[in-house]
C-alpha cells in the first residue's frame, strides 16, 4: 500500500510551520492530486500540507451508500496518517458534503473544516438568501440535510444540480445567474472538488456573486492550524474493534 503522506525530508524551516492534513474521501488519485495542488497554491509557505485519500471505497461519491463508506475511509485515512507520524494542527475534509466530519471531530483532537460546512456557513453569515449548486442529485438531498443540521435552512433559496452543463463555464455561469434571479438569491455557493479548476472562470462570467467554498475552507483551516489549541477527546470507555484496520482500532482502544 502506498504511503499516506509525502515522506521526503523537510527543511528546518518547514518543521516550524503548522501541518494541515487534507483528506480526499474518494479513492481517485487524479482528484487527490488536483486537491493537493489547489490547497498548496492557496496555503503557500504558511503551512506544511499533507494530502491523503480514502484507502478504500469509490472513486466518485454519488449516493448515500458511497458517502457512508467514504466516512469510514476518512477515519481510517486520518488514523493511518497519524500512525505514520503526521501530527496535524488542523484537518481539511476536501469534499463538498463533508462525510464523517462530526466523527472526525469526536475521534481526533484537532479542528476539522469541511468544504460544504465552511461555504454554507459563510454564505449564511451574509445578507440575503443564497443558492447552493453542485453536481449530482443525491448530493442535493444530502446538502439539504446538512443545512438542516447547521440550522441555516431559512437562508437557502434553493438547491441546483449543474450536471447538464458539463465543464462549460459559460453554460454554468448563465444557468446559475438565471436560477438565482428566479429564486431571489443574492449569491451562489458552488461546490464540488471536480469544479475547482473552472470555478474561477464561472465566477468571472456569472452575473451573480459566486462563493468558492473550497477557498473559504482552506482559509479557515489554515487559521485554525496556526492558532487553535488541541482539544480534549470526549471521554468514552475503550472499545474492542472487530474488522477495522489496526491504526483505526487503536483510536478506539485509547
Amino acid at each position: 500500500m502506498e504511503p499516506a503522506f509525502d515522506s521526503r525530508q523537510r527543511g528546518a524551516s518547514d518543521l516550524d510551520l503548522p501541518t494541515l492534513l487534507v483528506v480526499n474521501p474518494n479513492t481517485s488519485a487524479a482528484v487527490t492530486q488536483a486537491i493537493e495542488t489547489f490547497v498548496r497554491n492557496e496555503v503557500g509557505a504558511k503551512a506544511n500540507v499533507v494530502c491523503v485519500r480514502a484507502p478504500f471505497g469509490l472513486d466518485y461519491l454519488n449516493s448515500r451508500a458511497s458517502v457512508a463508506i467514504a466516512g469510514h475511509a476518512v477515519l481510517d485515512a486520518v488514523a493511518r496518517a497519524r500512525a505514520e507520524g503526521v501530527r496535524p494542527q488542523a484537518i481539511l475534509l476536501a469534499c463538498f458534503g463533508d462525510p464523517a466530519i462530526e466523527a472526525l471531530r469526536e475521534l481526533f483532537e484537532v479542528p476539522v473544516t469541511g468544504f460544504a460546512e465552511a461555504g454554507l456557513l459563510a454564505a449564511a453569515g451574509l445578507d440575503g438568501p443564497f443558492l447552493v449548486a453542485t453536481r449530482g442529485l443525491a448530493w442535493l438531498e444530502m446538502l439539504v440535510d446538512l443545512a438542516g443540521r447547521l440550522r441555516i435552512q431559512s437562508k437557502v433559496a434553493g438547491y441546483e444540480a449543474i450536471d447538464a452543463y458539463g465543464d462549460d463555464p459559460v453554460a454554468i455561469a448563465d444557468a446559475l445567474t438565471r436560477r438565482a434571479r428566479e429564486l431571489g438569491a443574492r449569491r451562489v455557493v458552488l461546490g464540488g472538488a471536480g469544479l475547482i479548476p473552472i470555478l474561477g472562470e464561472v465566477a468571472r462570467l456569472a452575473e451573480i456573486q459566486i462563493l468558492d467554498p473550497h477557498r473559504i475552507a482552506v482559509s479557515q483551516a489554515l487559521d485554525q492550524a496556526g492558532s487553535a489549541p488541541p482539544r480534549r477527546r470526549p471521554a468514552h470507555p475503550p472499545s474492542q474493534a472487530l474488522g477495522l484496520s489496526e491504526h483505526l482500532s487503536n483510536c478506539f482502544a485509547r
